[in-house]
């Protein structure tokens, strides 16, 4: 099972080797709109993920928990929690993102700290609370902390590395104060065991396949359950149907090729998983509300994560 994980889990890398950490700003204006957006389709990875909404509202479901984030919230996705993230409609929802592996702030010798404050949130032993709430007295301090992570990464002046370390173990050491983990014994979850195997193998086979074309019919044959009961159960698990589901996965997939001009827009739609350019075009817009074209043009904020 662990070296089956590995097919089906996001596989952004995250800054780089020596500095694993990432900031991501995400903006779905949806004011007009009467219907909500995908801003990141059911995924998951081994960093933390840290969500800051600054405007709108988002909805946040994290293994069938779901959360409604209006501006100032805070969320914390653990790593390998089977997550998703929805705009809604009526809305101009706006929020920040930070990825990073919680060891990169381990230290190199084995100390106190390490052993008594790092050793357990990496070892899973404990968990970040998934949705901070604003009544704890640390909150304006802890928002402030995050804000300055995402303003040193995006200047990225000297030292920046070195601040945003300091900001996070401060982070930590201020939730440790206040006693806002979680062991992972008090965790509880919407869904089975089982089920969410089931679910991320259902993401196996989408994320092997999206290229291709993909009949209801052979992915219910690989998952062992008749169609009719895998289209229920799949519109029960994801909130959307299975084709609006993959026709959704494969516009995300389509953006970096997008944003490459060495790729022209037929192309991407073919290499995505679209039978024609037309098809592509009715499909993204109704799904990013633009047109391929004007997303090249960079008229639309990228959700990459």
């Amino acid at each position: 099972m662990k070296n089956q994980k590995i097919q089906y889990r996001e596989q952004t890398e995250r800054g780089g080797y020596l500095y694993p950490l990432e900031t991501y700003r995400f903006h779905f204006d949806l004011s007009s709109k009467n219907l909500p957006q995908l801003c990141v389709s059911y995924h998951w990875h081994p960093e933390l993920e840290i969500l800051m909404v600054e405007g709108g509202e988002l909805i946040v479901t994290i293994e069938g928990r779901e959360y409604t984030g209006r501006p100032g919230d805070i969320f914390f996705v653990n790593s390998g929690l089977l997550h998703t993230m929805y705009a809604q409609p009526g809305k101009n929802t706006l929020y920040n993102a930070i990825v990073f592996d919680p060891s990169f702030l381990s230290f190199q010798m084995y100390d106190y700290v390490q052993s008594h404050y790092l050793g357990p949130l990496l070892s899973g032993k404990i968990k970040f609370p998934e949705k901070l709430e604003k009544a704890e007295v640390s909150f304006p301090a802890l928002r402030c902390t995050l804000e300055n992570v995402l303003s040193l990464n995006e200047r990225r002046r000297a030292c920046y590395q070195f601040e945003t370390k300091l900001a996070l173990l401060s982070m930590i050491m201020t939730m440790y104060k206040d006693n806002l983990f979680i062991a992972e014994s008090e965790r509880s979850s919407k869904i089975s065991r089982e089920q969410i195997a089931q679910i991320k193998d259902i993401l196996s086979y989408i994320q092997e396949h999206y290229q291709e074309k993909i009949l209801l019919n052979d992915i219910a044959s690989a998952m062992h359950l008749s169609p009719k009961y895998f289209s229920r159960y799949f519109k029960k698990q994801f909130g959307r149907s299975f084709t609006e589901y993959v026709n959704a996965f494969r516009v995300e997939q389509s953006l970096p090729m997008l944003e490459n001009r060495k790729y022209s827009i037929s192309d991407t739609a073919l290499q995505n998983g679209f039978e024609s350019l037309s098809y592509y075009v009715k499909v993204f817009k109704k799904i990013m509300g633009i047109t391929p074209g004007e997303y090249r043009a960079g008229t639309h904020i990228r959700p990459s994560l």
